[in-house]
């Protein structure tokens, strides 16, 4: 691979990582919350952790596809925003 486009597939695989990390981190942590690890919640909170667990999960599918050239989630990522942005918290 020749030096302009080795780095930006370095920067990509890069940023890929560190994005996947932080979205497990989210998931995990969400599901420890959800079990009751940590406490009880009372039913908003299990909603609203819900919601930040799903959301890390279509986060890291959209990555997933975009990064193998498929943009077509992001469609329905950006749908689903639209609809959640009427919500109140």
């Amino acid at each position: 691979m020749t030096e302009p486009t080795r780095r930006p597939a370095e920067l990509t695989a890069y940023l890929s990582h560190e994005l996947r990390n932080a979205l497990a981190c989210i998931q995990q942590f969400g599901n420890i919350l959800l079990d009751g690890l940590a406490g009880e919640l009372s039913s908003e909170q299990r909603q609203y952790v819900g919601i930040m667990v799903e959301n890390a999960s279509n986060i890291r599918r959209v990555l997933d596809s975009a990064l193998d050239g498929n943009p077509s989630p992001l469609d329905e990522c950006k749908n689903k925003s639209e609809r959640a942005s009427g919500l109140e918290i």
